[in-house]
């Protein structure tokens, strides 16, 4: 099981708002869809992704063109942020 931080939810529904404004509800549907997927995918194998070294304990994995910052925890991952790969990292997540 996955959780999202308020911050992650507000990613989540600003990638759903610019791919439906860039391309119709039907692909913004589809990317969030696949995106929902991918996350209970990764929650069920969170060590697939790989150790964000600038915050200790804080993972991070590739999503198409985006980036998902989470940490693992006894019974489910907490997904931090989700960043397009063109934004500073760093300076969104500290």
């Amino acid at each position: 099981m996955y959780k999202l931080t308020e911050r992650a939810a507000e990613d989540f529904a600003g990638i759903y708002d610019y791919t439906l404004l860039q391309l119709g509800t039907a692909q913004a549907d589809h990317y969030t869809g696949m995106l929902e997927a991918f996350l209970e995918t990764l929650a069920g194998m969170p060590y697939i992704g790989r150790e964000y070294p600038v915050i200790p304990g804080v993972m991070r994995i590739e999503f198409q063109r985006h980036t998902i910052f989470y940490t693992i925890r006894d019974t489910d991952i907490l997904i931090a942020r989700i960043l397009h790969q063109q934004m500073n990292h760093p300076q969104h997540l500290l």
